[in-house]
C-alpha cells in the first residue's frame, strides 16, 4: 500500500497575499522605519520570492505606500477616543494615547513624519489624510467649528505636539503627566484666544 500524497498548501487569494505582504510590513516597523524594509526580507518571511511579491504590489513604493496606509491607519484608529467618552476627556486620552504610540514605535513615526516633511510623495499623502482626519476628531471634541482658522491652529498644534514628544520620548525633560497638560494648555490657549 502506498502513502496517500501530501496535500497541497491552499493557495491565498491575491487580497490575502497583500494583506499577508502588508502585516509583515507591520511587524517589522517598531525597529524598522517603513522606507528601510527590504523586501527580500518580507519576501523570505511570507515564504515567497522577490519576484513574487512584485506580483502583488508593482514596485516597492507601492509596497511601502500600502504598508504606511495600514500603519496610518492603525494608528488612528488608536488614538480615537472610545465611543461615549465625555467630550472633556476625549483631547487628553488622544494625547495620552498618542505620547505611548510615539513611544512604542519612536523611529518609524518619526519617520513618517519626516517623510511627509521632507517631500515624499507618497508618505505625504497618507500623513495629510490621517493628520486632516485627527484635525477633525479634535475639532469635534473641542467643539469648535470646522473653519479656517480653527482647522489651522489645531493643525500647527498637531505640528508642535508631534515635534515635542519626538524630542520627550528620546530625552524626557518632564514628568509625563507634565507634558500631557503642557500639550493640552497650549492646545487651549491656541483656540481660545
Amino acid at each position: 500500500m502506498t502513502a496517500a500524497p501530501a496535500p497541497r498548501p491552499l493557495r491565498r487569494s491575491a487580497d490575502d497575499r497583500r494583506a499577508q505582504l502588508v502585516q509583515i510590513g507591520l511587524e517589522l516597523l517598531p525597529t524598522t522605519p517603513v522606507q528601510e524594509l527590504t523586501i527580500d526580507e518580507v519576501a523570505r518571511r511570507a515564504g515567497i520570492s522577490r519576484s513574487l511579491l512584485f506580483h502583488y504590489f508593482a514596485t516597492k513604493r507601492d509596497y511601502y505606500t500600502a504598508v504606511t496606509r495600514a500603519a496610518a491607519d492603525l494608528m488612528l484608529e488608536h488614538l480615537l477616543p472610545p465611543p461615549g467618552a465625555a467630550l472633556a476627556e476625549q483631547v487628553t486620552g488622544m494625547l495620552d494615547r498618542y505620547v505611548g504610540w510615539v513611544e512604542a514605535y519612536r523611529e518609524s513615526h518619526l519617520a513618517f513624519v519626516r517623510g511627509a516633511a521632507g517631500g515624499d510623495p507618497w508618505v505625504a499623502e497618507v500623513y495629510e489624510e490621517t493628520r486632516d482626519r485627527l484635525v477633525a476628531v479634535a475639532l469635534d471634541a473641542l467643539e469648535l467649528p470646522d473653519g479656517p482658522l480653527h482647522r489651522q491652529l489645531v493643525t500647527a498644534w498637531f505640528a508642535f505636539t508631534e515635534d515635542l514628544v519626538g524630542q520627550w520620548t528620546r530625552e524626557p525633560t518632564m514628568p509625563r503627566p507634565e507634558l500631557l497638560a503642557l500639550l493640552r494648555d497650549v492646545l487651549d490657549r491656541l483656540v481660545t484666544r
